[in-house]
């Protein structure tokens, strides 16, 4: 969640010389403990310090903070980057007391922050190769989610398929991903997700493909992921929550993004196969629709 102004270390280093004695001596209290003496509330955190609330809110005004929530929820989501499972990040993101209106503040910023964060990370050459590979329209590309990715990948084996042929999900209702090993050729390619905690079941399927001499394209949380050092080119996401699971918004931005760039870089084929998709339609999913009376009309019929 680091914002232009930068994490709490970076802001005390910054502005130590303007700081008042009992402003200092929280400021190191804080240091010592970051993040996780954020976790607790101002009052909380002045008693423990032996200050006050009012130099608690003074400090943090000082640094650049709208307000101490927001450097908690900085906090929480540099923590959070560290636990590995839901169980472990819960006592941090929900042991805490917060009203519905925070837990709705706290989703939306953390979103915004993983949205901003990842675009501003983003390796635009890895962006790109990975966008003209899959605009090639040349072997088959192979979509790869397990679990909590799954929605993500599915949203994007659609799209896809909508924007060139040879797009296949290895996932939930698609044939065994075992049995697709069989017949991958070096042309085709595949484009596998691996957020924490890592499966094995990627790891091994890349291996497989790079074996055969496929291509494999990569989106995962972390540089350092276990499939990130098999992949040919890899982009990363940012997933900090509110909650105690991942956020998956970033990755949705990411995959729109490829999306677009995939249809911009075959535009002509993909407004063909879009005129073509909506002559199926509506020959063959057009009469099953439902569409529902509006009232006014519905309301004479309804005494006959």
């Amino acid at each position: 969640m680091q914002t232009t102004n930068g994490l709490l270390p970076e802001r005390l280093a910054r502005q130590g010389a303007g700081l008042t004695a009992s402003e200092r001596a929280l400021a190191q209290a804080l240091e010592r403990d970051y993040p996780h003496a954020l976790l607790e509330s101002a009052t909380s955190l002045a008693a423990r310090t032996g200050t006050s609330a009012s130099t608690v809110v003074r400090l943090f005004a000082k640094l650049g903070y709208d307000s101490y929530a927001e450097a908690q929820r900085e906090a929480r989501a540099e923590v959070t980057a560290l636990l590995q499972t839901a169980g472990q990040r819960a006592p941090v993101t929900i042991g805490t007391r917060r009203s519905l209106q925070q837990c709705v503040d706290d989703a939306l910023l953390h979103d915004q922050h993983n949205i901003t964060a990842t675009r501003d990370g983003l390796d635009m050459a890895a962006f790109e190769a990975i966008a003209n590979r899959l605009a090639q329209g040349k072997g088959r590309v192979f979509v790869l989610a397990q679990i909590n990715s799954a929605p993500v990948a599915a949203w994007l084996a659609l799209h896809l398929n909508m924007c060139r042929p040879g797009v296949h999900e290895l996932g939930a209702g698609a044939v065994d991903a075992t049995d697709q090993l069989l017949w991958i050729q070096p042309e085709d390619v595949l484009l596998a997700f691996s957020i924490r905690r890592y499966a094995s079941g990627p790891v091994k399927l890349a291996r497989r493909f790079r074996e055969a001499g496929a291509q494999v394209l990569a989106l995962t949380d972390s540089a350092s992921a276990p499939l990130a050092a098999l992949a040919h080119e890899r982009i990363l996401v940012r997933t900090s929550n509110a909650s105690p699971f991942d956020s998956y918004t970033a990755a949705f931005f990411l995959c729109n993004a490829l999306v677009s760039a995939v249809a911009q870089l075959r535009h002509e084929a993909v407004s063909e196969a879009l005129k073509r998709r909506d002559m199926l339609w509506k020959d063959v999913e057009e009469q099953q629709l439902i569409v529902a009376e509006p009232a006014a009309v519905r309301g004479p019929r309804a005494g006959r």
